[in-house]
């Protein structure tokens, strides 16, 4: 039974009205993905700058540290000297040193020696380990002063290097999201592309079978239906003898 032109327009239209709402299905899913994909990149990307904005005040206060220590390198480096004795000094040395010295005479006085040589040795033992051990408190003084200034500045400097560290990590974890995320968009765009494109291939491909099994089944033009052809008819009265 053959297919009138009529039902093959009429299927030939359903196969393409029903490409056409796959192609735009498979358009509309993509849209979404993608949208969703943008949606996703915005909250990154505010996620992202609030981080930097609350590591903002460390790492200003560590650049401000850095600069700090930059400034005070002439006095962190600077060497142990007279100057820097005087200014360390005990402001007790002179007092200990009067108390010392009355002592070591009077001493010398009760035995009748003001004068004498051990007097006289006594008090210059007496000043010379006095300023010795003056000179190491100074020199210790001095040292822990610049290591304590150090460490501190060194300490603050580090807090901004940490917010910088944490920044940067931050910054690659951002970018490989984002970049997954573009990504997806990417193969979910093309995958809306391969969706529609095989929505309509499957419809050209119906209607070709279609019309090609409709051109099968036509009857064919029998000659039998016409009966034979003229030269092959015999006349009934025809003497074959």
């Amino acid at each position: 039974m053959a297919i009138s032109t009529g039902a093959a327009l009429a299927i030939g239209g359903a196969s393409l009205l029903g490409a056409k709402m796959s192609a735009d299905a498979a358009k509309d899913a993509a849209a979404m993905q993608v949208a969703g994909g943008d949606r996703a990149m915005a909250q990154q990307i505010r996620m992202f700058e609030l981080g930097r904005e609350d590591l903002a005040p460390y790492r200003e206060t560590g650049y401000t540290a850095l600069k700090d220590i930059e400034a005070m390198k002439p006095f962190l480096t600077s060497q142990f000297g007279p100057s820097q004795f005087a200014q360390y000094l005990d402001p007790s040395m002179e007092f200990r040193q009067r108390l010392g010295t009355q002592a070591t005479e009077r001493l010398a006085n009760v035995g009748g020696s003001a004068l004498s040589g051990n007097t006289l040795r006594a008090l210059n033992e007496f000043g010379q380990n006095l300023a010795s051990t003056e000179y190491g408190n100074a020199f210790n003084r001095f040292q822990t002063e610049l290591g304590n200034i150090y460490n501190t500045l060194a300490n603050i400097a580090g807090m901004g290097q940490g917010a910088v560290n944490t920044g940067v990590q931050a910054g690659q974890n951002f970018a490989q999201q984002q970049t997954g995320i573009i990504t997806g968009q990417a193969a979910a765009q093309a995958a809306g592309t391969v969706g529609q494109a095989n929505a309509y291939a499957g419809a050209l491909g119906n209607i070709g079978n279609m019309t090609f099994l409709s051109s099968m089944m036509k009857p064919q033009t029998m000659a039998a239906a016409s009966g034979p052809p003229a030269a092959m008819l015999v006349p009934l009265n025809m003497n074959l003898a």
